[in-house]
């Protein structure tokens, strides 16, 4: 499972007090519990930090413990007692000087990347005057922008999920990831959706997707399935190409993109091999009538991959930096090493037993 690093790291809260009553703790106990990504025997804790934190909030230091080791977090939630908004995410301070803060935001979060960032700042405010942010640096691909909230001192920047108490996490979560970007399949009136998060170039998806899609293509008529792309571009030298090519083939052939998502899965080796995506793009639309012309119009167009980039960008945004994930109902669910603890939901999801255990293999026989 390859993941991707976003300002996590988390900065010691330093701010004048702030006197205003905690929520209850299990109300805002099990909206984290919804927020986060549900791991193996996952417990959430929420403990009250002594100091204040950015202007208007309450801070709390969220914990997430799971028997999976790649599964879990520890972060910070702020809850606003004034319009209940929750931030979860990292909370960095701010350089105490007179610069813009444009500059010292550019500042603080280029020297965590340890790249060179640019920020601007919205205007337009936010409740509790938050204003949002963005940060963008220059890849191979294009722009791409980190987004995050400056509190009303100017002193803090808060790198997050960002959402109301009494709205369902995962409602909030499926706006915030752009779900209308996404290729829907299955039953549009059931009420299990299924939203998968993946990358062509991942092993993990690889595995993941010879396990799920034949599970979903014998279910189709029980389940509202969802497919967004995810490359993790600085890891997969072609995940974003493969990603555009879907996008693509999406606008000019929609009737072949699944043919397509399970090509790219099924030869993820012989891709790898073959040096630039371009050729291999191309091989597929000739092989299934697809107008090559028009799919490299749009595989090459710089607006369409800056939009892309953007859709990754809302992903990290909301903590969602691993491949595969699957939002299940509302509620992420990483893949993990195996992939038993998100087939099980899956299964259940769909109203079907868990799978039968897989036979243990036999140890080899030692020749004499």
């Amino acid at each position: 499972m390859m993941k991707k690093t976003v300002l996590i790291s988390l900065i010691a809260l330093t701010l004048t007090p702030l006197h205003a009553a905690a929520p209850n703790l299990g109300t805002l106990q099990s909206y984290a519990a919804k927020a986060l990504a549900k791991c193996p025997d996952g417990k959430v804790t929420l403990q009250p930090i002594n100091e204040p934190g950015p202007a208007g909030f309450i801070p709390f230091e969220l914990t997430e413990t799971s028997s999976d080791q790649t599964c879990g977090r520890h972060t910070i939630l702020l809850f606003s007692p004034a319009t209940n908004q929750v931030l979860i995410g990292s909370v960095l301070g701010l350089p105490p000087d007179n610069r813009t803060a444009e500059a010292r935001i550019a500042d603080t979060a280029s020297g965590i990347l340890k790249q060179n960032l640019t920020a601007s700042v919205n205007a337009f405010p936010l409740p509790d005057a938050l204003h949002a942010v963005s940060m963008t640096r220059q890849t191979q691909w294009g722009p791409f922008s980190y987004h995050g909230f400056v509190d009303a001192s100017g002193r803090f920047l808060v790198v997050g999920s960002r959402g109301n108490l009494y709205v369902d996490p995962g409602t909030t979560l499926d706006e915030s990831i752009g779900i209308e970007n996404a290729v829907r399949r299955g039953n549009p009136n059931s009420k299990v959706k299924i939203i998968e998060l993946s990358d062509f170039e991942c092993p993990t998806c690889g595995r993941a997707h010879k396990e799920v899609e034949p599970l979903i293509e014998k279910n189709l008529s029980k389940v509202d399935y969802y497919r967004l792309d995810l490359p993790l571009f600085e890891h997969h030298e072609w995940a974003l190409p493969a990603a555009m090519g879907a996008r693509a083939i999406q606008r000019v052939a929609p009737a072949k993109y699944w043919s397509y998502v399970n090509f790219v899965f099924a030869n993820q080796d012989t891709i790898g091999k073959a040096g630039s995506f371009d050729k291999t793009l191309q091989n597929f639309c000739e092989d299934n009538d697809i107008d090559w012309s028009k799919v490299e119009k749009i595989y090459r167009s710089q607006p369409e991959r800056n939009a892309l980039l953007e859709q990754v960008s809302r992903t990290f945004d909301v903590g969602v930096n691993s491949t595969p994930t699957y939002i299940i109902n509302g509620q992420m669910i990483g893949y993990g090493p195996s992939g038993s603890f998100t087939m099980t939901a899956i299964r259940s999801a769909l109203g079907l037993p868990p799978a039968a255990p897989k036979p243990a293999k036999k140890e080899a026989k030692s020749r004499r």
